[in-house]
């Protein structure tokens, strides 16, 4: 959860208290806690992870809220979507115009007020605290060979607070994290952390892997923006099925997992609906290739796309890419400039050379973009150019220039449909 306002009083004071442990130990420390009544922070830190932190804040020896530097604010938020979905967040917090409901004591006035019940603040915070373990044991088990925990306890007065209305059980919060974790572990994801976010890299292949109504909730839904967690959030789903379902994609480099960030001053909903969203694409949709040997350049590639409704294609090895593109008949052709073997004035060449594309657009996508290098490309037949890095103004602007009817029918689309929101389907 957000850091309680409380414990951000100048009136508590540090313990020299400090403790390198194990996992296996931390158990122990938290009954203690618990028996003594602690009221105040405890923060684990790690050494092996340049020293992540994750904050554990106690009432008189229970459990009431938990933060960590990773996706504290879109972890609440997801929880409050789960059991509070009621409530919404506004679009920024500043100063006075600050959400009401992103912390816990704007729930805990709530609750007092009787417009949530108690066991829904529980909730929140049992699922946070939850999340939050977890996440500290896999980074414990990644790197334990390396490094213990280091534990800080600093005590505060209880009259420091108003009221506790939430008081868990830490030993019980920690076993419901492992037993998390097992079953993670046990499903052979302990390599990936819940916390990445899913994007399409090749939307053709997955399109040519999956039904048409898995290929529709998976360009609907997997965007690059929302976590693995985010997405059982939206679809109501288990985690761990729905992550093993998406493996096979991985594994195959059909799809990847990247980071993100997490939320700031732009909060949508508690549901962590993205900026941007991708619409529906179909068969029929346009096809765009881009002849690009780096995975970075054609994962930023495949996202700007996916958002716009395109289908894309990305060809990795220059040898490959005429009998690729004969294959598949993309409607624009992106090509990078410097690629190993050969050059993309070469391959642009022997593009325009093949009847079925010399009608074609061809992008040049470089980070050369000088007087001759444009006059070169445009000797070989080149259509336009677009200096990287690769953003989705610039792609989009090639799109409307050299595909206007196409994109004026997308855009169109995107205007008017909203995705599917159905289980994901294999």
């Amino acid at each position: 959860m957000i850091i309680p306002e409380a414990f951000s009083s100048t009136e508590s004071r540090t313990v020299a208290h400090k403790a390198f442990v194990r996992l296996t130990d931390l158990i122990g420390q938290l009954q203690s806690c618990s028996q003594e009544q602690f009221t105040g922070e405890l923060t684990v830190k790690l050494q092996a992870t340049q020293g992540r932190r994750w904050s554990l804040y106690f009432y008189a020896g229970g459990l009431i809220g938990g933060t960590s530097e990773v996706h504290s604010i879109r972890r609440w938020c997801r929880q409050l979507s789960q059991h509070c979905p009621h409530l919404s967040v506004s679009s920024t917090y500043q100063g006075a115009d600050r959400p009401q409901y992103w912390d816990y004591q704007s729930l805990a006035k709530l609750v007092e007020q009787g417009k949530i019940r108690q066991s829904q603040l529980t909730a929140v915070v049992g699922g946070n605290l939850t999340e939050i373990l977890f996440d500290l044991i896999q980074a414990e088990q990644q790197s334990r060979y390396l490094s213990g925990l280091q534990l800080t306890f600093r005590q505060m007065s209880q009259d420091i607070l108003d009221s506790a209305l939430v008081g868990i059980r830490p030993e019980w919060v920690f076993n419901q994290a492992m037993q998390v974790w097992d079953v993670w572990l046990q499903a052979g994801l302990g390599s990936y952390s819940p916390n990445l976010a899913p994007v399409i890299l090749d939307a053709e292949a997955l399109r040519r892997q999956t039904s048409p109504l898995a290929y529709q909730n998976l360009t609907a839904l997997v965007d690059g923006d929302r976590t693995l967690r985010d997405l059982a959030a939206k679809l109501q789903q288990n985690l761990v099925p729905l992550a093993q379902s998406l493996i096979p994609y991985i594994h195959t480099e059909v799809m990847s997992l990247v980071e993100v960030g997490d939320f700031t001053c732009e909060l949508k909903s508690v549901a962590a609906t993205p900026s941007i969203r991708p619409i529906q694409t179909n068969p029929s949709s346009p096809l765009v290739a881009y002849i690009e040997d780096s995975r970075f350049d054609s994962l930023k590639m495949s996202q700007i796309l996916a958002q716009t409704g395109y289908r894309f294609t990305n060809v990795q090895d220059p040898v490959q890419a005429l009998p690729v593109l004969l294959e598949q008949k993309p409607s624009l052709i992106f090509l990078d400039l410097l690629m190993p073997i050969t050059n993309g004035y070469e391959i642009c060449a022997q593009i325009r050379r093949v009847s079925a594309f010399q009608r074609i657009p061809v992008i040049i996508v470089t980070s050369s973009d000088g007087i001759v290098d444009r006059v070169r490309a445009k000797l070989v037949g080149a259509s336009g150019f677009i200096a990287k890095p690769i953003d989705s103004p610039k792609v989009l602007n090639a799109l409307q220039q050299h595909l206007p009817t196409l994109y004026a029918v997308r855009s169109g689309e995107q205007q008017a449909s909203s995705p599917h929101l159905g289980v994901v389907a294999t």
